[in-house]
């Protein structure tokens, strides 16, 4: 079963022993994730003034497989009544749109989606 990786995951890599193991042990066949996640990445990687960002990226663009961001998952992220901040409103329907059904994130609001199974490193 393929696995989509949340933000956190990526950005808790420098602080995190567990996120630090689990990046550098990615592949394409068991993990994915999105431009948009992607972009939040780069985002809090440059507020926190890590020099190696863009390599990074790059890094994590070569070891999984990255979902686009469709005028559809935005739709859909409107539709929804979750009580949760909007980009992961976007992130769950990305992965609904590609039938993925867990997401590895430290984030609990994603245990609020039944139709998704979240697991914490």
């Amino acid at each position: 079963m393929i696995k989509f990786i949340d933000a956190n995951i990526f950005i808790e890599r420098w602080t995190n022993a567990r996120a630090f193991e689990f990046t550098n042990s990615l592949n394409s066949e068991e993990h994915c994730t999105s431009v948009l996640v992607l972009a939040e990445v780069y985002h809090k990687l440059q507020l926190k003034k890590v020099n190696s960002a863009f390599e990074y990226l790059r890094t994590i663009m070569g070891a999984v497989k990255v979902y686009e961001f469709y005028q559809s998952d935005l739709f859909n992220a409107l539709k929804s009544n979750l009580d949760i901040n909007f980009n992961d409103k976007i992130h769950i329907a990305i992965m609904k749109r590609n039938n993925i059904k867990m997401i590895i994130s430290f984030d609990k609001d994603f245990d609020k989606d039944k139709t998704i199974i979240r697991q914490e490193l």
